[in-house]
Formats: C-alpha cells, sequence, structure tokens
C-alpha cells in the first residue's frame, strides 16, 4: 500500500466532484481523470509483470481478468440498477429509450464510444446529460484491461525466447513494445484533437498513451526522486486551474496531467517533507480508499436531485448532496467494493467469471427493458396525439393565436408532451433530406406546389429545415414551388459558421459549409423568385462574431435581382448555451416558459441587421412564441419544440397560414415588413 497512490486518488475524485458541483471553482477540475489512467496504467502494468513472473503465461490472463472483475464490476453494477430503479420514477418517458442504450453501453464498457458518436452528432447537441455517462472513463480502463496483458504478454514470451540477451536486455523488449504504444496513442491524440475534437475527448486511442505512461513508470520501478512529486503536484494543480472545457483536449494539454502524475509515482518516501507524508493523514488515505464509489455515485446523485426537486440546486443543497453521496459511498465500499472483492463469492477464478456474466446480463437485459417500456409508451403518445391532429380545431397549435381562445398558453397533454420528441419535421423524417454536416454536397428538399409558377428558396441551418413544414403550406397556399436548402451547423453566411457553443466544428464542416452556401449563391438564388433566410443567429448577439459573412449574402442575393426576406429567430428555451428540452420540460410541468429578455437575445442581431442592411425586409415571428414577458413551450396544447432549439413539425405546420399572409403582405407592400431601425 503506498501512500503517495492512495493521495493521487483522492486529489483525482476531489478534483472531478467539485468540478462537476461547483465548475468556475475549479474549471479543469476534469482533469482528475487523467491522474486515475496513469494510475491504472502503473499499478495494472506491475500487477501484470508479477503475476506473469508468479503464475506463468498459461495462468495470469484468466486470473487477471477475474481480479478486474472482483475490483470493478460489483459497484459498477450496483450503480447501474440504481439508475434504472431511480430513472423509472424521476426520469422524463422520453429519455428512457436513450438510457437504457447508455446503460447497457455501459455494463458491456462501450459507453465512451457512444458518447464518442453523440459527439459528433448535430442532433445531439444540448441532450440532456444521462447519469451514467461518467462511466465513459471506465470504459476506457476496460477495453485498456483486454488488449494491455496480451500486448505485456507477448513481450514478455519473446523475452524468455530471446533470453533478455542484447541492448535490451531483460524487459526491455517489453518496454519497447509499451514505448510504441504509447508514442503512436500520443500523435493519434495530438491529431484528432485538432482534426475531429468532438470524440476525440472519448475515444480509446486517444487516451491509451496516458494509461501506457503509467505502465513504463511501473517497468522502470525507480522510486526516491525527492523533487519529482512536487514538480508533478505542481503540473496537476496548475492543468487544474488553466485547462477548461473550451481547451482542445486531450491533446497537448493533456501532458500536464500525466507527466504530473507519472512524476509523483516517481517519488517516494524521501524524507520528512515527501509527498507519501502528506499524503500519509487517515482522511485523505480514507478518501483515496473510497474514491472509485465516490466516482461512481457522485454523478447520478447529481443528476438525481434536481429532477427530484424539479428545480436547480442552491448551494446549501449542493453541500448537503455532498454529505449524502459521501455516506452512498462509504456504504457502497463497506457493503458492496469489500465484501465482494475479499469474500468467498468471487474468491476462485471461475466464480468470478460466473458471477460477472451473470451480472452484465441482469443490467444488459434490464436496460433493454426500460428502453422498450420507453419506446412503447412514447409510441402510444405519439398515436394518441396524431388523432388528435386529424381533426385540430381552431385552437389548435399556432391557429389559437388568432382566435378567441380561452388560453393558447395552458398546460398541454401528456400525450402531446410525450409525442414532442417524435414530432420531427417534415425535412428531417426519414428520407432525410436536409443536408447534414460533413462534406460539401447539394442534398436539398422541394415542398409546397410542384407546379408552381414561382419558387421560394429557404437558406439556411438546421433551423430552415424545422420551418420546413410551415413552409410546405405556404407554398401550397401562394401556389409557390418551395426549395429547401438547409445544412446542419451552416448558417446562410458567405463566412464560415463561428465556433459551436455545444460542439466544435471540424475544418471539414467549415470547408463543407462555405463551399454549400457558394453553391446555393450560384445555383438556387437565380432559380427562386423569392428568398427567405431562417438561422439561429443568437450566438452573434453578444457582438464578439461579425455579421459580415450574412451581409455579403443579402448583398449577393440582391445583386441576383431577388427580393429576400429575413425570418427572425425561433426563441431560445434558456440561454444561448444552457437549453432545456422542451418536450421534457413538458412531460414534467405541462408548461414551460423562458423570459422575453433571454428568449429573444437575437433581436439584437436582426436590429444590427436592419441598420447595415437598407431596407431589409424582416418578418418578426415573436408574437407567434411570446406574450409581453414570456415565450412559451407549448402553444395551442402542442410542443412548440422537438428538442431544446427546434420547432416541432406539429407546430410549424399550424404557423403556415400565419407566415403566408405575412408573406404576401410584406410582398404587396415592401414597408408592411421594413422594421425600424
Amino acid at each position: 500500500m503506498r501512500a503517495d497512490i492512495q493521495g493521487l486518488r483522492a486529489i483525482a475524485v476531489t478534483s472531478v466532484v467539485i468540478f462537476h458541483f461547483w465548475p468556475s471553482l475549479l474549471p479543469g477540475g476534469f482533469t482528475g481523470v487523467d491522474v486515475f489512467f496513469v494510475v491504472s496504467g502503473f499499478l495494472i502494468t506491475g500487477k501484470i509483470l508479477r503475476d506473469v513472473t508468479k503464475y506463468g503465461a498459461g495462468a495470469f490472463a484468466a486470473r487477471f481478468w477475474a481480479a478486474r472483475i472482483r475490483r470493478i464490476m460489483p459497484a459498477a453494477t450496483v450503480v447501474l440498477v440504481f439508475v434504472l430503479i431511480a430513472s423509472w420514477f424521476l426520469v422524463p418517458v422520453s429519455q428512457w429509450f436513450d438510457l437504457g442504450r447508455h446503460v447497457l453501453a455501459s455494463a458491456v464498457s462501450l459507453e465512451n464510444w457512444m458518447l464518442a458518436a453523440q459527439a459528433v452528432d448535430y442532433g445531439a447537441e444540448g441532450a440532456t446529460p444521462t447519469a451514467v455517462q461518467h462511466y465513459w472513463s471506465l470504459s476506457v480502463e476496460e477495453q485498456f484491461y483486454v488488449f494491455w496483458p496480451l500486448l505485456l504478454l507477448v513481450g514478455a514470451l519473446i523475452t524468455k525466447r530471446f533470453g533478455g540477451r542484447g541492448r535490451l536486455g531483460g524487459r526491455g523488449i517489453t518496454g519497447l513494445i509499451m514505448g510504441l504504444v504509447l508514442v503512436s496513442s500520443l500523435v493519434y491524440s495530438l491529431y484528432i484533437t485538432v482534426a475531429n475534437p468532438g470524440p476525440a475527448y472519448f475515444v480509446t486511442p486517444a487516451r491509451i498513451w496516458q494509461l501506457a505512461a503509467g505502465g513504463l513508470v511501473a517497468l522502470v520501478a525507480v522510486r526516491g526522486l525527492r523533487v519529482a512529486p512536487w514538480v508533478g503536484l505542481v503540473l496537476i494543480g496548475v492543468g487544474m486551474v488553466v485547462i477548461t472545457v473550451d481547451t482542445p483536449y486531450p491533446g497537448y494539454a493533456a501532458l500536464l496531467p500525466t507527466v504530473g502524475t507519472c512524476l509523483v509515482l516517481l517519488g517516494g518516501p524521501t524524507g520528512r517533507f515527501s509527498f507519501d507524508r502528506l499524503a500519509g493523514p487517515r482522511p485523505i488515505q480514507h478518501l483515496g480508499d473510497i474514491s472509485y464509489s465516490v466516482y461512481l455515485w457522485h454523478w447520478p446523485l447529481l443528476i438525481f436531485a434536481p429532477l427530484a426537486l424539479g428545480r436547480a440546486l442552491s448551494t446549501g443543497e449542493l453541500l448537503l448532496l455532498l454529505v449524502v453521496m459521501l455516506g452512498f459511498s462509504e456504504l457502497s465500499y463497506r457493503l458492496v467494493e469489500q465484501p465482494f472483492r475479499r469474500g468467498s463469492l468471487l474468491r476462485t477464478t471461475a466464480r468470478a467469471w460466473a458471477v460477472g456474466a451473470v451480472a452484465v446480463a441482469v443490467v444488459v437485459g434490464a436496460s433493454v427493458a426500460f428502453s422498450n417500456a420507453g419506446a412503447t409508451r412514447v409510441a402510444a403518445a405519439t398515436e394518441e396525439f396524431e388523432q388528435e391532429t386529424k381533426t385540430p380545431g381552431s385552437c389548435f397549435g399556432a391557429s389559437a393565436l388568432d382566435h378567441d381562445c380561452a388560453n393558447p398558453f395552458a398546460p398541454v397533454s401528456q400525450a402531446a408532451a410525450l409525442a414532442g420528441h417524435n414530432d420531427l419535421p417534415i425535412a428531417s423524417r426519414k428520407p432525410r433530406c436536409s443536408d447534414d454536416l460533413g462534406p460539401f454536397s447539394t442534398i436539398i428538399c422541394e415542398y409546397g406546389d410542384p407546379n408552381g409558377q414561382k419558387t421560394l428558396l429557404l437558406w439556411g441551418n438546421s433551423h430552415a429545415a424545422a420551418w420546413s413544414d410551415a413552409f410546405d403550406a405556404v407554398g401550397k397556399d401562394l401556389d409557390m414551388k418551395v426549395i429547401v436548402a438547409a445544412r446542419a451547423g451552416c448558417p446562410a453566411s458567405m463566412e464560415p459558421p463561428p465556433p459551436n457553443e455545444l460542439r466544435e466544428t471540424t475544418a471539414e464542416e467549415l470547408a463543407g459549409c462555405k463551399q454549400r452556401n457558394a453553391w446555393v449563391v450560384s445555383t438556387l438564388v437565380p432559380q427562386a423568385d423569392l428568398v427567405v433566410m431562417a438561422d439561429l443567429r443568437a450566438g452573434y448577439a453578444d457582438g464578439s462574431r461579425p455579421l459580415d459573412g450574412y451581409v455579403d449574402a443579402i448583398s449577393r442575393v440582391r445583386a441576383a435581382g431577388k427580393p429576400l426576406i429575413w425570418l427572425s429567430d425561433v426563441p431560445l428555451t434558456d440561454g444561448v448555451v444552457s437549453r432545456r428540452d422542451g418536450p421534457e420540460c413538458l412531460q414534467q410541468h405541462g408548461q414551460c416558459s423562458n423570459p422575453v429578455s433571454r428568449a429573444l437575445l437575437a433581436q439584437v442581431v436582426t436590429a444590427e441587421m436592419e441598420r447595415r442592411v437598407p431596407d431589409l425586409k424582416t418578418i418578426d415571428i415573436a408574437s407567434r412564441f411570446c406574450d409581453e414577458t414570456q415565450c412559451y413551450f407549448a402553444v395551442g396544447g402542442v410542443s412548440v419544440y422537438f428538442d431544446g432549439l427546434h420547432l416541432s413539425g406539429t407546430y410549424s405546420r399550424t404557423l403556415g397560414p400565419w407566415l403566408a399572409r405575412e408573406i404576401t403582405a410584406c410582398l404587396k407592400d415592401s414597408t408592411a415588413c421594413v422594421q425600424a431601425s
């Protein structure tokens, strides 16, 4: 038992918990996971090297993986079962399907890859965090535990075959293999952090070098470097302060916690002022003991507490939750971790494998059943809601704002709320015709009147796609063919899109967007009799991003002799970055709203564009969502959004008649839609 390792565990888990509970206090606290990686690589490599010598190449692997089952699986399984049970009572039903998939992925150690896939999925932006997403780091370690023993076994066998002769000698061949893995993984990490930053944080190849670094320290087996631990602690501490969620990661930045942890491990009991002595007090050592349980329990409790209360937690409540979490962790350590690790049930290798297989099967079965239960409920609600839409009446959806209806903003039924997530606009349904992220393409949608003598071009990002139902109705009403040129994450601007608040934009996506918009201007605009621009522009509201690309786009449309209308933004559900999922909020409360001051941030963008572009025709849509003080998540018994940002298909469709009137008035009298600067 090494006091410095327990101290590192205590530092790592404390930093992660602080980061999750109070992010502003320790912006780089998430790097505590990197410390865990290095420590795991160090301990596991040392154990493998000892076991190969002790048990021989033929027997050590099964014993090694049985030991991993004893150490990791019991507590991890208990937490996964707890998450499923608690979610049944607390989590909105529409989340059950995805949550079940994440629990299943966590049970089979693939959660990191599922999160990596979400990180490059534009449709997953702003998705509510699941209570098991912290299992991504366990998944990385478990995958490491699968191939690392085999790799070291190869090294040991080669060393044995050649008797450790030559310059490498003894464990030199094993060290060379480990070094090659480390360098290869580090190079890949540096590359993917730049080329595809979304998944870079989660994918195993970009993280293996950190575990391998710990392994190399174990192989060297040097201790007693007096200054090394203190230099290492400084590097770890600096990383936790200067690294933020906006820092490209892992990449070069991950060298700080990784090298720092390696230096601490190279230290040791080097005197009165050694790190071992600093980490020696019993509270620190015990926090190191229970660090695994703390890591497992802190995140789901932090997710479930606000759901149980129906609101965000105050500082006092967070402190109380911290105490509760430590209590859960202590019980988990004493009643689950230790008994299974040292008791008789999993003592033999065969028993450990058998019980492990049963545990995985139980969690997988429960998660599949949980997902299916959610999908069944949502499907039933969707069918019920679709029956309602067949005879909508005059107070259904946006039409409730134009008739003498009791309260257009009344709470919605559970059926309408549950159906919200499935209520996609036509451009986003299968087969999907709105263009997605990636290389340049010429995918478009055509709606409205296919025989119309005139053509309306709707141009913009995924928000333009969300307007597709409304413009389909507009085209049929005004006898116009409608072309929807929508590309996710790509606004109708001649400049590349600004950095996205929720995901990194890759170089390929930037280039594809620029090519796409140039093609729209050169090919689609000349075909159109009217161009409408619709986007999410709230990210420009703080003035830090130039609007020159929009001005240029409008100038090019006008140069082609085409009239243009600027459609204002759909209201935000919270802020620019923080977003509330509309249907989920409606499931919990019946009705939700956002103050006008936050929901309509993009109004300042429209005002600035009106100042910069003479006689810019604009249609302000705020009256279709808001009263004088609030913008609502449901109107006329219909969910306004299908996620935390985009119009639902049904509400978009009910906006069609109003939008047709606004466009007609705008075209008949240009002053009807020119706003005051």
